[in-house]
């Protein structure tokens, strides 16, 4: 086929937040053909062959401090995100590990979200099956219990923290605890979050 150019989906926070790094509707943008696949996001720059794609499904929300303003990657699978908004996206996983966040190739991502317009159309694209929603339930569930992490005092998260049996957490500070809690992954975290403080 011939190359496709196809735009991301900007919000009014991330179009805003993302000029600051360079990312604009002009620079941000995938381009799809038969051999090859390319993601642009401002400075930042995923390239493979079609053929290095495993999969890719829809996935969404996002956290918005996450994923606001330049790229980002994952602590913990190094999955790569270029976001435009916290709504919806489609979420890609590649045979061998692609570059991308650093200009000297270092790291390796074996994943990718995009935020492109019409995502569904985009699977379509890169999959022979069904457009499929990555369990969109669990996700949002997920994601609400890792904003509440945010709302807690540095007390209630210690306490949180000493349930999932990790040591030593007096002397961390509150961003030190909600990041080593947000490792916990879905239903666990949801079930740890969804029985404190009397919830759930």
């Amino acid at each position: 086929m011939a190359t496709a150019r196809i735009p991301f989906d900007f919000d009014t926070r991330y179009r805003l937040a993302g000029r600051l790094f360079g990312v604009t509707p002009s620079t941000a943008y995938v381009e799809l053909d038969d051999e090859r696949f390319v993601a642009q996001f401002g400075p930042w720059r995923v390239e493979t062959e079609r053929s290095n794609i495993r999969g890719a499904g829809l996935s969404g929300p996002y956290s918005v401090l996450k994923t606001i303003g330049s790229a980002h990657v994952s602590a913990s699978d190094r999955g790569l995100t270029f976001a435009t908004n916290n709504q919806a996206g489609v979420c890609i996983t590649f045979r061998e590990p692609v570059t991308g966040i650093d200009p000297l190739g270092l790291i390796k991502h074996p994943g990718l979200t995009l935020t492109v317009a019409e995502p569904g159309a985009l699977v379509e694209d890169l999959t022979s099956g069904p457009v499929l929603r990555t369990d969109l339930e669990e996700r949002e569930a997920e994601q609400e219990a890792i904003d509440d992490l945010h709302t807690k005092t540095a007390r209630e998260l210690r306490a949180l923290a000493d349930q999932l049996g990790v040591d030593h957490t007096s002397s961390m500070s509150k961003r030190e605890l909600v990041d080593l809690i947000e490792r916990v992954k879905g239903d666990d975290l949801v079930s740890l979050l969804g029985t404190d403080d009397g919830k759930g």
